[in-house]
């Protein structure tokens, strides 16, 4: 069959559709985007089988390009070329009036076919080189009173972004004023905030607990009340309220058998500063009443970490209160020196406040002055994670040597 526009038909002839209605239903199909085409097509050959789809996608290319040429040559005259640069001089409004007023010049035009053109007369300014340029610009006084005032509040990258330099261009910079580039507005995690002034984990949480350090949201959570109760009960019975010493039966972790767990010593316990109580401790006083214990129970259990509080994040207000009153309780020999300029000069840090709450701290801390390494891996290791450690490394090579033994 040679076609059915305009052409014999070898005998066939359209059976529902006249040719004049299947150009009209390409039409409107292509005009619906390319779901609508496709759409189009199998509409006809759904009714009209002995239609072939390369035949319709052929006459389709026919009604859109009826001359024959897909692709025409675009012409450009010197006024064309003026209202497109006064355009882009204008700014961005001006750079819609331009196309505007060139489409309506030229309706057979597309919108690329102009910003091609602007590329090609150089009027678009790449946003990289213009990011370069400006890195490598002098630092006005207006750039940096910007970069202090959001320095710690956000990050470098950040700052980058709004002042149109790069990464690295404002971290130097900050060097060079003395500021550190670190961000601690959004508060501090209790892992993180360990490893930054060499303290343990165990030690931060008994901070919070004893009300040295504040958390965002410090309620309990009731996945963790329904777990503690799930795997034991609180034997209430048995708690004294006068000495605040409390006995919770719960599962032990090696073996069978009922685990008494007792309050904190009272030597290791902090004495927090006189004045107006937390959140967390009123928040804890009221879950103790609900349950029918004394608060020490339950801050052994928060210590303990076998309940869990809802954001444990530390807050900067309170982190910096800390660095204020109990600055000695920080072991300020082990910091590096980034550490060190980021509390004195964010922190408010007072090295020697606090020093009758971290006297009884002393004797606990003369095991971390010690530096040990590791005759298996060869790491140094400071302070009796030593031991610890040499268990672990010598388990991990036992194992290793079990499991690829030497031929």
């Amino acid at each position: 069959m040679h076609g059915l526009w305009g052409n014999t038909t070898e005998g066939e002839s359209c059976r529902f559709f006249t040719p004049e209605q299947i150009d009209q239903i390409l039409c409107e199909g292509a005009r619906r985007g390319r779901a609508g085409t496709h759409a189009a097509i199998e509409r006809i050959l759904k009714l009209e089988p002995g239609l072939e789809r390369v035949n319709l996608w052929r006459r389709l290319r026919q009604l859109k390009f009826p001359s024959g040429k897909r692709y025409c040559r675009i012409v450009w005259s010197a006024e064309d070329d003026q209202i497109l640069s006064v355009g882009y001089e204008k700014g961005w409004a001006g750079k819609q009036e331009a196309v505007r007023e060139l489409l309506k010049r030229h309706p057979d035009w597309r919108p690329h076919v102009i910003w091609k053109r602007a590329a090609k007369l150089h009027l678009i300014q790449k946003v990289s080189n213009r990011w370069q340029d400006r890195s490598r610009s002098h630092w006005s006084e207006h750039d940096n009173e910007i970069l202090l005032n959001l320095a710690g509040y956000k990050a470098p990258r950040a700052i980058a972004r709004i002042l149109r330099r790069s990464e690295a261009a404002v971290r130097y910079h900050l060097i060079l004023l003395g500021k550190s580039s670190r961000v601690h507005l959004e508060g501090f995690s209790r892992q993180g905030l360990a490893t930054d002034l060499h303290l343990g984990k165990k030690t931060v949480q008994r901070l919070i607990v004893d009300g040295l350090l504040e958390v965002r949201d410090p309620r309990i959570t009731r996945e963790s009340l329904d777990r503690v109760q799930k795997l034991g009960r609180f034997d209430a019975s048995k708690l004294d309220n006068a000495t605040a010493s409390a006995r919770i039966t719960l599962p032990p972790s090696g073996g069978g058998g009922v685990s008494a767990v007792k309050s904190r010593p009272t030597s290791t316990k902090l004495a927090v500063p006189l004045g107006k109580s937390s959140r967390a401790q009123r928040v804890w006083s009221e879950a103790a009443d609900s349950l029918g214990m004394p608060a020490e129970a339950i801050k052994d259990l928060i210590e303990r970490r076998v309940l869990r509080l809802y954001d444990p994040t530390i807050t900067e207000k309170s982190f910096r209160d800390f660095c204020r009153r109990c600055g000695s309780l920080i072991n300020y020999e082990f910091l590096n020196r980034e550490t060190k300029d980021w509390l004195q000069s964010s922190m408010d840090f007072v090295r020697s406040s606090g020093e009758s709450m971290s006297c009884h701290l002393v004797p606990l801390r003369k095991h971390a002055r010690i530096v040990r390494e590791c005759n298996k891996c060869g790491h140094k290791i400071r302070g009796n994670v030593f031991f610890s450690h040499i268990k672990r490394c010598g388990w991990k090579v036992s194992e290793n040597t079990q499991n690829n033994p030497r031929p």
